[in-house]
Order: structure tokens, then sequence, then C-alpha cells
């Protein structure tokens, strides 16, 4: 467990996190020093703080990692599905939305989220979690309230809190806005007594553990060698030219020779080596360990031998040595030091404390003693100095543009402990020995104190000052072997992919789908992962039945400038190398005349480059020239790399000129010898000159044009300009962020990915793709103009920006919908349905009904069921004409074409003069003379009072005929200011009853009635 420190505002979060390691034995807690722990992790845009027991932190964190959606739920449930009573507690610190974020989860309270969040503008919140919460809490916020700047109250917090289980390095993290940025790192410093969990307790350990190591003594075998072979992936490239080995890191930097290792003379074996150390096994120099050196003038190659073995004899020599478990014994097996059983013997250290007296020899020993202590120690300190850092720890920028790295500032270890010691002797033996100077050591051994017998009060502390010296020599020489342990790379260790074992070198590519074997075995292979089982793809023939041992086998060998020879040297085949021996030539001129049977030598030597020489200018005219100009685009490197090889073939044909010239009069007479300075005027030099010159521009034009075609071409399976073709992937394009990429292949079709995760951890999220069988997917799709095609490949579906949306039939239908016109259908060109902009609507014809009721044929062939519209007009063209206007409660007849003008011919509607909800049925007949009287009108009503038809003629005056619905008027009919005529070509009867009535014919009047009252 750790702590966790954490300061948050609205903007911005800080949270720290320290590195010790520490382990509880018997109940008491001991420092692992050797080891640092990481208990922040940078996830996405947020920094999560997860400490406790190491292994189900690591875990946990990484199966986070993995997977695709990740929130604090879906952390919870990680825990949830795997939490065993471990030790644990966890701090998120994110930016969501507009303001900062922090998240608790601890076992304390189930793992119940406990957020912070929502802080006002100027509010500060501090937390502590992990072991020593409150110690943190008090002293930082003790610190911030004294003014102090942050980093200093982070720092001076660390340093008093920390003890066994809080130390080491400091790191501090922002977290804002713009993402997550490393703030402080910061060495602890830690109290001296803490209880250090040592070697021995680590041996312990392991020895309850019944765990052990496999130490390899040797690794042997057969290597294959070949002409230009390179094996490449992303961790590397191991590349062979002949008998020359080479070895190349991610980066690019040669680390191995193998093979032919150095020339003049030629040197044999393996070379391994970085900035620092390089290790040699050759047969020239047998085993040897540089380290290197800017004394170029003692060491002109710039590396000192610090370990080696002389060939001659096999004695070991060595500088700066430090080992474990060493025993040295003399000529007679005499034991001189044991440093297992912390034993050195130092003359007759036993003798001369045994009479608790110092004679003046005695103290001439203890004076020898100390020089070779003095020694020692100051070579200890040096090796201390060199190893106490280790590049393990530096900080790598892996998101920079180039790798780049800083320094480590973390002590692995401290050699205090042993300057005390010595110090602490020397101040103790100067009581019986004159020391004028401690640094450096000068001891005055003509001084009386020398020369005079010195009594020693307590035998056991003079020898426990040399053991306690002595002890701690050994515990900083073993914390030196920690140290180089923990920064090498050593047998059986798994170490970035890379294994080196019983089973030889081992390198695994990161997919798990190739790796390189190196062993005795297999020889050198290249592998990959087919069928569950590992296949050999390249590698060297060892026990093969079906080929002699040594024999290189490889699956769809691709080979650039390939050379076969037979067993006895001779070329069987050269791709493009020109066949040249200058040996021929020198020992030809060697005497300065060129015989008959010699000028046939040069003659066929100069027929064989001539035709080598003709199809290499053609090929550079060829494709400096035609395949050049036949592409749509070029850029720089292409342009650069055909000047280049147009200037080098000019120089081609130059020398090959100059060749041909200086040769036409050597081979002017092939059966008569040619003096090389009386007939050609020249010297050997010269003669070898001319040949020289041809052979490198022979070899420079060809390497540029090797370099032209490989700027001129897409090559499958290698990365040119984030592309990639090869046959298992297709083609596959990534943006140089690795936020975006494009797939095209036949098992996927077409497909356009989008990184939702990180450029380190990519996860890959379809939104643009074309199955295989053709159908198109996408995500937030954008264009200006889309055409979908019928089967006989016409315009069915347009999507334009400025038209809209257009869709043909087959039978020249057309649907239209755009902001400019609005919704149209046609036929044939003729108008069918359309709403315009601002919302009217058209039709020709219009067909309404419910799928389960038959509509009704109308005579004029249209078709009606149910219709429910707030306005209706039955506007055909825009002609003035008749037409029926329906809106809210009336039904009018109109002449006219839709525009304020219209005249009104009769209307239907509910007249409701009071509010109310029961409206009168009311039909109104006429244009009228008099809009403001309703002269020349005419209406039907009814109402709860009567059935009338009312009239106004032209004057004003009304007529009118009611039916009352009760009272003593039945029924009305009234002309008010005119005259009210019955006429009737037969007879008019006004009848009460059968007694009662008044009848008029044309044949008279009759009065019949009960009584008749005459006035």
């Amino acid at each position: 467990m750790s702590n966790a420190l954490v300061f948050q505002t609205r903007e911005q979060v800080f949270i720290s996190a320290d590195t010790a390691v520490s382990v509880t034995i018997d109940g008491a807690i001991y420092r692992d020093a050797g080891t640092a722990a990481q208990k922040l992790f940078h996830v996405d845009n947020s920094i999560i703080f997860c400490s406790g027991e190491l292994d189900y932190c690591y875990k946990l964190m990484e199966e986070y990692r993995s997977q695709k959606y990740r929130n604090t739920d879906s952390l919870r449930n990680l825990i949830y599905q795997s939490y065993t009573n471990e030790a644990i507690d966890i701090v998120v610190a994110e930016y969501v939305g507009e303001q900062t974020r922090v998240t608790q989860l601890s076992p304390y309270n189930d793992f119940i989220p406990v957020v912070v969040t929502d802080l006002p503008v100027d509010a500060l919140s501090v937390i502590s979690a992990g072991i020593r919460t409150k110690e943190a809490h008090e002293i930082s916020y003790k610190y911030l309230m004294q003014g102090n700047k942050l980093e200093s109250v982070y720092k001076d917090t660390y340093n008093q809190i920390s003890f066994e289980g809080i130390g080491g390095m400091l790191y501090v993290y922002r977290v804002s806005k713009n993402g997550v940025q490393l703030h402080l790192t910061h060495q602890i410093t830690e109290p001296n007594d803490m209880r250090i969990f040592s070697i021995d307790v680590l041996r312990n350990f392991y020895n309850k553990q019944k765990k052990h190591c496999i130490v390899g003594e040797r690794i042997y075998g057969k290597v294959f060698m070949g002409t230009n072979l390179a094996l490449e992936d992303e961790d590397g490239v191991l590349k062979f030219q002949g008998s020359k080995g080479e070895i190349f890191d991610r980066n690019g930097r040669l680390v191995m020779k193998l093979g032919l290792v150095n020339e003049n003379p030629d040197v044999f074996g393996l070379w391994s080596f970085n900035d620092i150390t390089r290790v040699k096994v050759d047969d020239r120099e047998g085993f040897v360990i540089d380290r290197a050196t800017t004394d170029l003038s003692k060491y002109p190659d710039g590396w000192e031998k610090i370990m080696w073995a002389d060939p001659s004899d096999g004695t070991l020599y060595t500088h700066d040595l430090v080992a474990q478990n060493i025993k040295i014994v003399n000529n007679v097996g005499d034991v001189i030091l044991d440093s297992e059983s912390n034993y050195l013997d130092i003359g007759d250290f036993k003798d001369i404390v045994m009479d608790n007296k110092l004679t003046t020899m005695e103290k001439m020993q203890i004076i020898t003693e100390l020089y070779k202590i003095e020694a020692g120690y100051h070579r200890m300190l040096e090796q201390a100095e060199k190893y106490k850092r280790s590049q393990r720890d530096d900080v790598f920028d892996i998101n920079a543009q180039f790798f780049s790295k800083s320094p480590s500032t973390i002590d692995l270890y401290s050699t205090d402990p042993l300057t005390n010691a010595y110090f602490a002797l020397l101040n103790y033996i100067s009581q019986y020995i004159e020391i004028v100077t401690q640094v450096p050591l000068n001891i005055n051994v003509n001084s009386p104190k020398t020369e005079q017998t010195s009594e020693i009060p307590d035998r056991a502390e003079f020898i426990l000052k040399f053991k306690t010296y002595y002890d701690e020599e050994k515990n900083l020489r073993n914390k030196i072997e920690d140290a180089q342990f923990y920064s090498g790379l050593n047998m059986g260790q798994y170490y970035n992919n890379v294994v080196i074992g019983e089973y030889g070198f081992i390198a695994l590519r990161s997919d798990g789908k190739y790796r390189s074997v190196l062993n005795a075995t297999n020889g050198l292979a290249l592998q990959k992962w087919e069928n569950n089982k590992w296949t050999n793809k390249v590698y060297a023939s060892i026990g093969n039945s079906s080929y002699d041992d040594g024999t290189l086998i490889a699956e769809d060998l691709v080979a650039k400038r390939l050379r076969i020879e037979t067993k006895h040297g001779d070329v069987l085949l050269d791709a493009d190398a020109l066949n040249f021996d200058f040996t021929v030539i020198d020992s030809i001129i060697l005497d300065d005349v060129i015989m008959s049977p010699e000028k046939i030598t040069l003659a066929n030597q100069y027929k064989s480059i001539t035709k080598q020489y003709v199809t290499l200018n053609e090929q550079i005219n060829r494709y400096a020239t035609t395949i050049y100009n036949d592409r749509d685009s070029s850029y720089y490197g292409l342009d650069d790399a055909r000047s280049q090889l147009q200037a080098s073939g000019s120089e081609l044909v130059s020398s090959y000129n100059a060749l041909t010239s200086y040769m036409n009069p050597v081979f002017a007479d092939m059966n008569r010898t040619t003096h090389i300075i009386n007939d050609l005027h020249s010297t050997r030099y010269q003669f070898h000159l001319v040949w020289e010159n041809f052979y490198k521009a022979y070899e420079g034009a060809r390497a540029k044009l090797a370099d032209f075609l490989e700027k001129s071409s897409l090559q499958l399976g290698r990365n040119y300009n984030n592309t990639v073709i090869d046959a298992e992937n297709g083609v596959v394009v990534t943006r140089g962020n690795m936020m975006n990429r494009t797939t095209l292949n036949a098992t996927e079709g077409i497909k356009i990915e989008k990184n939702i995760g990180t450029a380190g951890s990519p996860i890959w999220e379809k939104r643009f793709y074309v199955d295989l069988e053709g159908n198109l997917f996408a995500d937030e799709l954008s264009t200006r103009k889309l055409r979908i095609l019928d089967a006989k490949l016409g315009d069915a579906i347009i999507f334009d920006w400025l038209d809209g949306i257009t869709i043909n039939g087959q039978n020249k239908e057309q649907i239209r919908l755009n902001a400019n016109e609005g919704i149209a259908i046609e036929v044939d060109g003729d108008p069918r349905f359309w709403i315009h902009t601002d919302g009217t609507l058209r039709a020709k014809r219009l067909i309404i009904s419910n799928d389960d009721v038959d509509p009704i044929k109308l005579p004029d062939g249209s078709f009606i069921s149910k219709l429910a519209v707030n306005e209706v007009r039955t506007i055909e063209d825009k002609n003035k004409q008749d037409y029926v206007w329906v809106k809210d409660q009336f039904i009018k007849f109109i002449s006219g074409n839709g525009t304020s003008m219209d005249e009104e011919k009769m209307a239907l509607y509910l007249d409701n003069p009071t509010g109310s909800l029961n409206g009168i049925p009311t039909i109104k007949m006429g244009l009228g003379s008099n809009t403001l009287n309703d002269n020349e009108v005419g209406y039907i009503i009814k109402d709860n009072d009567a059935f009338k038809i009312n009239y106004k003629a032209t004057n004003g005056n009304e007529r009118r005929l009611w039916f009352n619905r009760d009272g003593a008027d039945g029924v009305i009919l009234e002309s008010i200011g005119d005259t009210l005529k019955l006429k009737s070509n037969t007879k008019i009867m006004l009848e009460v009853d059968s007694d009662n009535y008044i009848e008029l014919t044309p044949h008279g009047i009759k009065l019949i009635g009960t009584r008749i009252d005459l006035n």
C-alpha cells in the first residue's frame, strides 16, 4: 500500500504517489530497496491511483485497460469479479465535461464510488488515500495554509511521512481540460533506520518457497550464412551479407555483429555492444568485455578492456570485478578469502590481539592492511557510483516524435554505510597509529606512536572495527551485483518479449504471430504461428534427411541482388552484379606487357561487361523517362532519385566510353603484343584506373537504379507512408495520428474505422463499410450529391445539396423534395400532387381511405373515404372559376382564383354569435349588392326558435318565411315594406280546420265559416 495525495479544484486536479515496495515478514515491514512499483496508471484521459498488493493491482489494471468501454462502473465490476480480500485502494482523477471529478473506490464501503465534483470556482478539496492518510492530510494542509508552493507541499509532505511503506520516487500528475501531464518528480528523503529487505532475507525466502534458477554455461551450435538476406519486423532487423551478420534494433541502431565481425585482418565471432559495454567472442581475442572510454590517446578505438581471457593460455584478467560468493585460495589450497562465510585472512590479527598489545611490527602489518583497505575502498566507491543508477529506470518519452529519455534519478543503494565503517575504522586505529590525513590516507610510519607498544583495552572492539568494514564492503558489493542483475539481460529472464536461456535466443513479436529463434537445434529460424503451432518459414536445415546441415530453406522467398555460387566458388547466378575480377587485370599488367593470350582474357572481360552495361543503360533510360513519365503525380524523393539516376547514367556512359577508347588500341591487333608504356603511352595505374572507374560507375548506377525503383514502387507487406499492402490484410491505410484507417480486402470488403482508444492501445470502430454483398453501411454520412441507380443503371434516387431528393419511377414518375420547391409528384412532366414551400397543397386526384375500407368511387373516377382537414379549396388552375372552400365551420362556393378579390356566391356554416358550442346551421346564398346590409342575399336558418327563410330585397325591405317551433304563430310569411302576393293558376286556400276557410279559384272567391264577421 502507498499514499495518494490529491489537490482538486474545479479546473484541475493534482494526484501523487510514491514507488516504494515493502514486504511483511513475521509482522515486521521491510523495504525492498531494489524494486520500484508503479502506483499511478494513465488510462485514457484519467489518472488512476491503484495501490495495495501489487500482483492484484497490476492484474486489475491490465484487465481494465483491455476493456473496450472503460469507466468507474466497469472498474467496479472487475473488482467484484476478482476481489478476495486483497489490500487495495483506488482513486480516479479525471476531467469530465467542464470540470474535474475525483472518485474513490475502497473495500471499507464495498467499493461504492465516493465522488467529489461540482466544486465552486474558488474551492479546494484535499484528499488523502492509501496509508498514513491522516498524517499526509494534516501535514499537507498545514504547509498549504502557510502559503508554500504546491511543489514544495508535495516534497515536504512525503519527506515527513516516508518509512518502509512510503518512499522511493514521488510522481505528481496534473489532470485538466488539456489532458494529463506529468507535473513533478522528486526523490523522497527517507529515514536511515529503515529495515531493508536484504539479499539474505531474499535467499531465505526463496529457500522456503523451493524456487531455483537455471544458469546456462554456454550456447553452441551452427550458424547459417546467406548472401544479402534480411529478416525484418517492427522490433528490428537481422541482416546477412555473405559471411557478415548484423542485428539492428527497432530504432535502426546496430547492436550486434556475428560471422565476419572485422576485417584486415579477418576476425570471425560474435560482437554485442551498446553505448557503454561491448562483449566480443571471436577467433582472434577469445572472450573480451570492453567498456567505452573517452581516453582516445590510450585506447584509439574508444574501448577499454575490463575483462578478458588470454587466448594463448586461458588466463582470465579483469578490472573492477564485483562478484558474489567469491572464494580465493593460494597455490597450496589455503583459503585467503571466502565471502560466503565472511572470512578474510589478514595475517596474524588473531595473534596480534591475543595478548591485548600492539607491538611495532604488528603496527606495521596493520599499516600495510590499511593501505590495502584504502585502495579497495576507493575502487568500491567508483564501482558503486557507476551502477548506482540504472538505465532501466530512465524515464522514456514514448509520445515524442523522436525516441528520447531522461536519466534516472533513483539511487538503487547508498554508499554511506561503507563510508561510515571506513572512517570509523580509521578513527579507532588513530589512537594506536598516527594518521596524518584520512583522505588521501597518509600514515606517519616514523611516529613515536608506531615505535612504541600500545595496550588494547577491548580486544573484541578491535576485531569488530575491521569486521564491520569488511561486512559493509561485502554488503555494498552484493548491492552492486544486484544492480547489475537489475540492469542487465540475464539467462532465462523474460525481458521485452526476448528470452535467452536453455533453448537459446527467442524474440517474440508482440502480437504472437512471429518469432525468431537462434539455437543449436534449429540454427536460425523465423517461425509463424499457424494451426496452433510454430511453423518454420526461413531456417537453416539441421538434422533434416532431405537437406544437408546448414542448408538455407525459405518459403515465399523474395530476394534482391541474389547471387548463387557453386561449392567451388563459381558464380551460378548473379542477378545484377558486375562479374569482374581485378586480380586478373593486375596479373596481366604486372610486367607492363599485354600478351596475345592475355588480350583474349581482357576481350572476354570487356564483352561480358559490355553486355551488362548495355542492359543497365537501357534500364536507366527506360525507368528515368518512360516509366517515370507514366504516372499521374510525383514527389520530391522520387524526383531527387530520378535526378541522381540520370547523373549516374551519364557517368556510366562516360566511363564506358573512356574504357572503350582506352582499350581500342589493345584490341586492334589481337595477335600482337602491346606494351603499356611504349604503345599506349600510359601506365599500369592508368590502365587499372579506367577499368576501376567503369566498375565504380556501374555499381553506383545500379545502386541509384535500385533506389529509384524502391521510391517508385509500393512493396507488399512494407509500410509506405502509413500504407501496407499484403496478401492477408489487403490494402490498409492508417492516418499519421493513428486515429483513422481504411482497409480494402476480399475478406471484409471496404471499411473506414475510427480509433476510439489511444495511439498506443488502439480500439478500432467501424464508421463506413461495404460488405461482400455490396451493402453499404455508414455512420454520420455527409455528401454533396448521392446517386442510387436502378437495375438498368439509371438514376433511381438522387440526393443533392441544392436539388434535395429526387426519386424516379420506372414509368416516368418522379418525386422531388427540396427547400426551394417543396414536395412535387409528376408523371411524364404532368404535375399530379405538390406542396409548396409556404405549405400550400395541390392535387389533381386525391384518394383517401382506410386499409380495411374500400374507397368509394365517384362519378368522375375519383375516390374518397374519410377525410379530415383544416382547410380545403377545389381550385384547379389559376384562371377565374367557381370553386369550393371548406374551412373551420363553413363551406363556401366562390368564384375566383384563390385571391382576396374572389366572390362568395354561397356559404354553408354554423353561425355562433354568442360564442357557445351550439352553432346555428345557416345557408347563405347570393353575392349581394350591398355587403354592409346584405341586400339581395338570402338565408336559410334553423335556430332554437324556428326554421327560417329570410331574404332582403334591393331596397333593404325584408321578406320572411318562418316555421316557428312553438307559440300561437306556427308559420309566418311576411313582407315588410312591400306587397305580399300569393299566386296560383288553380286554387289558393286559407284554411283553419275543415269548417272555416277562404278559397280563391279562377271561378271566384268562397268564404266558408261557422261565423263570418264583415266590418
